[in-house]
């Protein structure tokens, strides 16, 4: 049992040595593509000054930096550290990650069997993801969005009306329309689409379906995620098995989101009321 441990204890030591040499490789072979990159750079600058004798030695360095990143790819396939590389690229200043932009195109395409996960990158086999926790969200854009809008019969509405509008509604319940009990809470201006606009809070009862047309406001965002991860197991299956999630880093998705702000532009004529009084607004 004795000899038994100390194995075992020897080989996790040697297994972590190798692990340590295989991390040493690939940190030394990223470094050495940014100091060739750098050395192109150099001899392309040389080149802008019209020293010719620079162009041939700048195109030889070229290719050497392409055979450099191919061979990084093939490294990282083969033997699977694709997360030791992902540790190394973190690292490297923003300047220089766009160099292996090839490399990381080239494990797309051969990971394309895994799911992706934005922010992280592709699923490592052997093992389930799941996403956590909201940590934070990021707004990309705002804008407005034309929509339809109904309103059923005989409910107490309160709602945001362009002002030309809301008198044309105003002129709809004057005159026995199919809305009742309108009332202007206030007037106050607004930026739509970019344009400046007047706008006023009504509430109103409806006696039937209305339709109306409205622009809403949305925003894009991109929220994060806690990525979590658990190895897989060949008894996973069983239902007393509990996997054990860690967290491995961030994710985000993109999104759509109302933001409960609504406008109505316009609104069907009724009867009883001129058809000019009913003003769309652009």
């Amino acid at each position: 049992m004795k000899k038994l441990i100390l194995l075992l204890i020897c080989l996790s030591f040697f297994t972590q040595i190798y692990s340590e040499n295989l991390n040493s490789d690939l940190q030394d072979n990223v470094f050495s593509i940014v100091n060739t990159y750098w050395e192109s750079q150099d001899l392309l600058y040389n080149i802008k000054e019209n020293n010719r004798e620079s162009e041939t030695l700048y195109n030889e360095k070229l290719v050497q930096l392409n055979i450099e990143l191919d061979n990084l790819a093939k490294n990282i396939n083969q033997k699977g550290n694709l997360k030791e590389f992902s540790d190394i690229y973190k690292t490297l200043p923003e300047e220089t990650r766009y160099i292996f932009t090839p490399v990381i195109s080239e494990l797309n395409i051969k990971r394309a069997d895994g799911e992706l996960f934005p922010g992280y990158g592709y699923s490592e086999p052997g093992f389930y993801y799941r996403k956590g926790e909201e940590l934070r969200k990021e707004t990309l854009q705002k804008f407005w969005k034309s929509e339809e809008r109904y309103f059923e019969k005989n409910h107490r509405y309160k709602f945001y009306v362009e002002l030309k509008v809301s008198q044309s509604m105003e002129q709809s319940a004057q005159a026995g329309g199919n809305l009742e009990g309108f009332d202007v809470k206030g007037v106050f201006g607004m930026k739509i689409n970019g344009e400046f606009k007047q706008v006023a809070e009504v509430e109103f009862t409806t006696k039937e379906t209305l339709t109306t047309k409205c622009v809403v406001a949305y925003e894009k965002n991109k929220v994060f995620y806690n990525l979590y991860r658990a190895k897989k197991g060949y008894f996973d299956w069983l239902p007393w098995i509990e996997l054990n999630w860690s967290s491995c880093g961030e994710t985000y998705v993109v999104v759509e989101e109302a933001t409960g702000t609504s406008v109505i532009v316009n609104m069907p004529s009724v009867p009883g009321v001129p058809s000019n009084a009913i003003l769309n607004s652009n």
